[in-house]
């Protein structure tokens, strides 16, 4: 990727919509993806993942066991 590239990407005018279906095609989890992808990165990225997905889970079950 040419710093042109990075420049013209930058500057597209992007509609942020906060979908479980889409969130993949927002640039910045697409050039995640890519940086992980081109640095051999996979591993470390599923035990980051795996990680905040622990720690969501278990945010939530607190916030279940409240009583109303």
């Amino acid at each position: 990727m040419t710093e042109d590239t990075v420049a013209v990407a930058n500057e597209t005018p992007v509609v942020e919509t906060r979908t479980v279906k889409n969130f993949r095609h927002n640039p910045d989890v697409e050039n995640f993806y890519r940086f992980v992808h081109e640095n051999g990165l996979r591993r470390e990225s599923k035990m980051i993942f795996d990680a905040v997905l622990k720690t969501i889970q278990s945010s939530g079950r607190r916030k279940g066991s409240r009583k109303k």
